[in-house]
């Protein structure tokens, strides 16, 4: 288990260094409007309040019977 932990260990420092290497050219650019940064955002969020609605309206079908 130890062995696992460890080459976790410098996987995770190697990666640290090459993101790091990676960052000193500078941020990445921006490749996506803001647009749709806002159209994901709405999506995202109105999945959510639909999983839950649906997960209330299940619940309340289970009650009623």
């Amino acid at each position: 288990m130890s062995r696992y932990l460890s080459a976790l260990l410098l996987m995770l420092v190697a990666c640290s260094a090459y993101a790091q290497y990676e960052m000193a050219e500078g941020p990445p650019a921006e490749t996506v409007s803001m647009v749709w940064v806002v159209v994901f955002g709405v999506i995202f969020v109105g999945m959510i309040v639909g999983f839950l609605a649906y997960m209330w309206w299940n619940e309340r079908k289970k009650k009623d019977d």
